[in-house]
């Protein structure tokens, strides 16, 4: 029985471990050599494209536009993937903001709220990737952007 016990503990520290190693984290962008994107890069990104947001949990795609009154508005390109409504790392992870969301950008952080909850985001660019991390999520990347020129 003991035996049993340490080859199920030795079997879960291997998932655990290799599940961990293929999580997109601030640590493995630095890595990578992404950085930081500054202010100015961030502003230039919401003003002259067309943008999408990938949720990489669940693999949703949204079209993103900033409206006339500096709010979000944010249409469903692709659902998410229905087995993300059985994973408990998807379930317990704050939701992205919804529809008609405040966005502004300080210093080289993107800050969005929708009056209720506010999320501080930071940008890492490498070549044409762009991954953000927010304040919450403990250093994981769960979204992408992605851009297409006007």
């Amino acid at each position: 029985m003991k035996i049993f016990i340490i080859i199920m503990a030795v079997i879960q520290t291997s998932i655990s471990v290799a599940y961990a190693d293929s999580k997109l984290t601030m640590n493995s962008l630095e890595k990578q050599n992404f950085r930081v994107m500054s202010g100015s890069e961030i502003s230039e990104i919401f003003l002259n494209n067309n943008v999408k947001l990938k949720d990489l949990l669940s693999g949703a795609v949204y079209q993103i536009k900033i409206n006339e009154n500096g709010l979000i508005e944010r249409k469903t390109i692709k659902e998410k993937n229905p087995k993300t409504l059985t994973s408990v790392e998807y379930s317990s992870r704050a939701a992205l903001l919804t529809d008609s969301v405040d966005l502004s950008v300080k210093d080289n952080k993107v800050i969005t709220t929708d009056g209720l909850r506010t999320y501080v985001s930071t940008l890492y660019k490498k070549a044409n990737l762009i991954y953000g991390v927010r304040d919450i999520d403990h250093e994981t990347v769960n979204f992408q952007i992605i851009l297409e020129k006007k």
